[in-house]
């Protein structure tokens, strides 16, 4: 009764929740607030980019792939989804992770060598990566209905705009849409903040949304987390226990 109460305060509509909870997924707070956002871009007016993240371990994570595989892949048959982080390795590993703890009770396959997973009704999610900014050039000109940003500060400006631009349909009733997720700093920082945080703070958001989040904000996460990130110091506490995008120092490295 207390996560229906909750959903329906921040707008998650049934439907949604019914599909979280049939794969026993109970989102938190924070990440109801990121669902009801996704759902959004399903009019014609909403918006199509749904930020989430600030602060290391808010459950960002958990969320943006619970959004795509548990909702978006279920209810839009042959749906095509990219998956995309920076490194290999990184990425199949948080991959294989997230299959594992958010599609325990969701009929699937996984192709562990492509990175593949594919679903009853056709829709599918593709793990890409890119070890440097060339790479995602090979996106370029493939349609993808969803595509997931993972750590996307440590894109340029230019190479996000270049996946926008494999941000299209060819399904009707379907909305492209973007669901970047990560954490301030990185070269990224300054376009990011500009296209999502500064929109949002001033109330005047349109294409964009974004849902702060701090480690605060994860009842699952280990109490020894938070200690390790009030560890740092100077701007990397800021940003990373904080999620403060105000920070300057470090944000090119």
């Amino acid at each position: 009764d207390r996560l229906a109460l909750a959903a329906l305060e921040r707008g998650v509509p049934k439907d949604q929740l019914a599909n979280f909870l049939r794969a026993g997924y109970v989102p938190q707070p924070k990440q109801l607030e990121f669902h009801a956002a996704c759902r959004m871009c399903d009019r014609e007016d909403g918006p199509d980019q749904i930020g989430f993240g600030g602060a290391r371990g808010p459950g960002k994570s958990h969320a943006v792939f619970a959004q795509i595989a548990l909702d978006d892949c279920q209810r839009m048959p042959d749906l095509k989804v990219l998956y995309l982080r920076r490194v290999a390795k990184n990425a199949r590993e948080q991959f294989e992770d997230l299959r594992k703890a958010v599609m325990r009770y969701v009929p699937h396959d996984y192709n562990r060598s492509t990175g593949l997973i594919t679903f009853p009704n056709g829709s599918r999610i593709v793990l890409g990566h890119f070890n440097n900014e060339r790479d995602v050039d090979q996106y370029l000109g493939i349609e993808y209905d969803v595509i997931v940003p993972e750590e996307a500060t440590t894109l340029t400006g230019s190479k996000y705009k270049t996946l926008r631009d494999s941000n299209r349909t060819s399904k009707p009733g379907w909305r492209p849409r973007m669901y970047p997720s990560t954490n301030p700093g990185n070269v990224g920082h300054v376009w990011f903040k500009e296209r999502f945080i500064t929109p949002a703070r001033l109330g005047k958001e349109t294409d964009t949304r974004f849902i702060f989040a701090t480690v605060d904000d994860n009842q699952f996460i280990d109490s020894g987390y938070t200690k390790k990130l009030e560890e740092n110091t100077g701007w990397k506490l800021r940003a990373y226990r904080f999620g403060d995008w105000d920070i300057a120092a470090g944000q090119y490295f």
